[in-house]
């Protein structure tokens, strides 16, 4: 069954809107991705078929980039909380900076105390040092960076933390439509008949990971990666959910039908998705 982390609070976190206007997200669509449109539909798909980072690697993450019980964690790019909800016990409190403000009544609706919500991208870093008044203890950035300039989003990143903080790059791939799985080649096959050929990998590639090596090398920053492997045996109503949670909703909803006919032939079967969680980790040790 998916993993997910179960959490009941008294409180939410609060919702912030900053007055001065924020810049959009910076982004280079890849050729052949599945592109989401993040609000409406995508955002409520996005809860609820995007799984949380599991417990126990939250706490090893934790401690592996070191945080402290009075650190506050940036969460850049949070979507409906994914990292945020899973970290935020390990930490003073998590700032969730997403662009989307539908990605963000979703995290609200979570409940989970010491979480912040903050309408915002990667172009408001610079600003964070003066709203935090201290470094952070750790920026985090899930499933997200390949939507930001790398480059400049890592540099103002590392420019926010305290010595030892660290940021760390979470990926986990493949995206559903490249793997291997008989059912995930349906999908794909599915996908391609209506839209033609689908191969955006989310930049979760060696190739991209050694880029990002090289440019927190270039920062100053002392770099490790560590990886951890899952399985997860899902039903139809998962893969089509989570699809549609990448996907522009149109597209989704015009092949909504197609990717359950198509699934069906699994039916009674196992489906196994197999998921490689890697994370990039770089400290600033100075």
């Amino acid at each position: 069954m998916p993993s997910s982390a179960a959490f009941t609070r008294r409180r939410g976190p609060r919702f912030v809107r900053p007055r001065t206007p924020l810049s959009s997200r910076g982004v280079v669509r890849q050729a052949g991705g599945v592109q989401p449109d993040f609000g409406g539909t995508t955002a409520q798909l996005y809860a609820k078929y995007r799984r949380d980072l599991p417990a126990v690697q939250a706490s090893a993450l934790a401690g592996l980039i070191g945080l402290r019980p009075d650190d506050v964690v940036v969460d850049l790019g949070c979507g409906t909380g994914q990292l945020a909800v899973p970290l935020h016990p390990h930490c003073a409190a998590v700032l969730g900076i997403d662009p989307e403000p539908a990605m963000l009544v979703q995290l609200r609706a979570r409940a989970a105390p010491r979480v912040l919500c903050l309408l915002g991208d990667e172009h408001d870093l610079p600003r964070l040092s003066s709203v935090c008044g201290r470094p952070v203890g750790a920026v985090v950035i899930g499933n997200a960076l390949h939507w930001m300039d790398e480059a400049a989003t890592l540099e103002a990143s590392a420019a926010l933390l305290r010595p030892g903080g660290a940021l760390a790059v979470i990926t986990q791939g493949p995206p559903m439509w490249l793997g291997t799985a008989p059912w995930q080649l349906a999908v794909r096959q599915t996908l391609e008949a209506s839209s033609g050929p689908v191969s955006g990998n989310c930049r979760t590639d060696e190739s991209a990971l050694d880029e990002r090596l090289g440019i927190a090398r270039g920062l100053g920053l002392d770099v490790q990666v560590v990886s951890w492997q899952a399985e997860y045996v899902v039903d139809v109503d998962w893969v089509v959910g989570h699809l549609g949670s990448a996907m522009n909703a149109d597209r989704w909803v015009a092949a909504v039908d197609d990717l359950t006919g198509a699934l069906q032939a699994f039916d009674g079967h196992p489906m196994v998705e197999r998921v490689s969680t890697t994370v990039l980790i770089a400290h600033r040790t100075g």
